[in-house]
């Protein structure tokens, strides 16, 4: 097990962490407890990675906004949120605590080499492929993966880099989601 006194640093507080048998790392804001899987080989890069990510949320990601009811978010779907939400987390961490952007590209990278996420990238048909699951992506695996965007594609993936505040995701996953239903609305039946 690896040393869980830098989540408690990175987060600036004495939040909870849970080990157990989850699929994915997650961060309860309202309860203030980090969980983390325990992946087999998991690493010390994916381990800072997750911590990181999710120290993000601990950080960066408000109660209000991200609890919001579903008729003050409509048009942004909670999956598209947690899509530009990451992308806006992981650059403020990484900002923050520059230490960080080491890890990140090694974690991001392992998991990728593993299967263990965005599996098939290397064939991915891009045309046939949601603009959100782009950025999603773009954002996290940086310039190791290359990612065709048309020109109006593009500016989408620019605003996700650069959003600051939680109402500009929300705004942002509006844009894109209607945006898909009026270039790729075969592809929003698929998961």
């Amino acid at each position: 097990m690896y040393n869980q006194t830098i989540a408690k640093l990175l987060a600036k507080e004495d939040i909870t962490i849970q080990h157990g048998n989850y699929q994915t790392a997650w961060f309860d804001i309202q309860n203030r407890t980090l969980g983390l899987p325990m992946w087999k080989d998991m690493g010390k890069d994916v381990y800072d990675l997750l911590i990181g990510h999710e120290v993000g949320h601990a950080l960066y990601t408000p109660f209000e906004g991200w609890h919001d009811s579903p008729d003050k978010l409509e048009g942004a779907p909670r999956s598209y949120i947690n899509v530009i939400e990451d992308a806006r987390i992981e650059r403020f961490i990484q900002k923050d605590y520059p230490g960080l952007v080491g890890p990140f590209r090694r974690g991001y990278q392992n998991l990728v080499d593993r299967g263990s996420f965005f599996k098939g990238i290397e064939d991915a048909d891009w045309n046939k492929t949601k603009l959100i699951d782009k950025i999603n992506t773009k954002a996290k695996l940086g310039n190791m993966v290359n990612v065709p965007f048309n020109d109006e594609e593009i500016i989408f993936y620019k605003r996700s880099m650069t959003t600051k505040t939680f109402d500009e995701v929300v705004q942002l996953c509006k844009d894109i989601l209607e945006y898909t239903r009026e270039n790729q609305p075969e592809l929003l039946k698929q998961p």
